[in-house]
């Protein structure tokens, strides 16, 4: 094992655990854990790679938006329609829910990361597999898809060994000592499978693409591909991931987690049975499914409320506004998306305007949201934590421009109800207009996440104090 990557134990957390109304208790969220492995337990350079990438790839996305649209609405099988598609779902989302989990597992878990020893090379096989897959979309090179999706599946491959040993090895800890396994470490271990079950089927399908084996399966392989990527894998970790980052950074107290339990039963049964249905084309097993996500979608939503409701921190930050817009647009987005699937509504116009509100309304949104507050604290702690109370410092919020994030926010939910609604009725000089504002909204979201690398001038007055320097 290298040495900058030996299993180093977080600081023990501050337990910010308290009784709920009725009794029940949810587990300590490790505040101070991050501390401690954002200064030794992860090094930088393992997540932050992946967060910096993940909003450009978010910005990529919004530039090719305004062009790629008009083809979306016409058969979303061009190709520069799925290079788009999976610029989102693979070089924005999942490059940042790879670098966010590497360096938040620890902290959720308690427990350093596992099987970490060629961790190094992560990070450029993932980001080598995703570029030639994006080129061999655009470019339509079968080459490049054949050799840009083996990469992909050898990196996330190595990715679920690392995560998969460590969420193993800390439940064993937690059994032995007899404490509850972390909520979170529930929907992680789940989500990792539907991460392994979905590149495997986009390289099946990548495959099809060349030689056509599947035959009138392939409608059936992209709905379950589809499921298993947008409900499977993205949504099940930022729901879960959730229940922890929205206690932590708004400082909620006493929130149990018996209905986040009830939540996952039902969402992961309505996965399974949606994505099975699909896959088998058994319609009864596809409509069961689909109650149940609509099911588990609304009841995260009542309980996401509840837990701003018992927020200690009253004052909502652009990450709780980017969270509140994006779990709307999951409550709507995901019962609407199965009935389309269910009800057979093919029509290229409506898989464009759910796809976006999908990928950008839900998933994006709460990814940009979360950046706003992984990222200054990684780069501040590797930076300016040594040097706090011996010289003038920048306080965390300082390394965030608030005035572009709140544009930015403005600018991505102005526009986009507009896009899906122009998409909807075809029509395209709107559409691109509203895309156009949509992608600046993006670009200058990730402009302001990548200028927290820059530099950045210290606070006048006295010398801040820690806890101050967090705010």
């Amino acid at each position: 094992m290298q040495p900058s990557m030996r299993p180093i134990k977080p600081i023990k957390p501050i337990q910010t655990t308290q009784p709920s109304a009725a009794g029940a208790v949810s587990p300590p969220v490790a505040i101070q854990g991050l501390s401690g492995l954002a200064r030794g337990g992860v090094p930088l350079w393992l997540p932050l790679p992946f967060l910096v990438t993940g909003v450009i790839g978010a910005a990529l996305f919004g530039v090719l938006l305004p062009w790629a649209l008009p083809q979306a609405i016409l058969a979303p099988g061009f190709p520069h329609v799925l290079t788009l598609v999976h610029t989102a779902t693979l070089g924005w989302l999942t490059m940042t829910i790879m670098g966010a989990s590497l360096q938040l597992t620890p902290v959720i878990l308690t427990s350093p990361l596992r099987a970490a020893r060629f961790a190094r090379w992560q990070y450029p096989v993932y980001l080598a597999g995703v570029a030639l897959l994006l080129s061999g979309f655009w470019f339509w090179g079968m080459p490049l898809l054949i050799v840009g999706g083996s990469l992909v599946v050898l990196a996330v491959a190595h990715y679920a060994v690392i995560l998969g040993a460590t969420l193993i090895s800390a439940h064993r800890q937690h059994e032995r000592q007899h404490e509850t396994h972390p909520l979170t470490a529930r929907y992680l271990t789940a989500s990792l499978v539907y991460l392994c079950l979905v590149v495997g089927l986009g390289l099946t399908a990548a495959l099809n693409l060349a030689f056509g084996f599947l035959g009138a399966g392939t409608s059936r392989l992209l709905l379950t591909h589809i499921t298993l990527g947008v409900v499977g894998w993205l949504t099940c970790t930022l729901m879960g991931v959730s229940y922890t980052l929205v206690r932590m950074f708004a400082l909620v107290h006493g929130h149990a987690d018996r209905q986040g339990r009830r939540i996952f039963a039902l969402l992961n049964g309505g996965i399974v049975g949606l994505a099975a249905g699909f896959a088998l084309a058994w319609s009864p097993l596809a409509l069961l499914g689909g109650l149940l996500l609509i099911a588990a979608v609304w009841l995260f939503a009542w309980d996401y409320a509840r837990m701003l409701r018992q927020r200690k921190r009253r004052v909502l930050d652009v990450t709780q506004h980017h969270g509140i817009a994006a779990v709307c647009y999951l409550a709507v987005v995901i019962p609407l998306g199965v009935v389309a699937a269910l009800a057979g509504w093919g029509s290229p116009r409506l898989f464009a305007a759910l796809g976006l509100a999908a990928l950008v309304g839900w998933l994006g949104q709460s990814t940009l949201g979360y950046q706003y507050k992984i990222v200054p604290f990684l780069v501040w702690q590797s930076r300016y934590g040594a040097l706090v109370g011996r010289q003038k410092v920048p306080l965390m919020r300082d390394l965030v421009h608030q005035r572009w994030a709140r544009v930015s926010f403005w600018l991505v939910n102005g526009a986009l109800p507009l896009v899906a609604a122009t998409a909807l009725l075809g029509w395209v000089a709107p559409m691109q207009i509203a895309a156009a504002a949509l992608g600046v909204g993006l670009v200058l979201a990730a402009a302001n996440v990548a200028g927290i690398l820059g530099p950045h001038k210290a606070i006048t007055g006295p010398n801040p104090s820690p806890s101050s320097t967090h705010q």
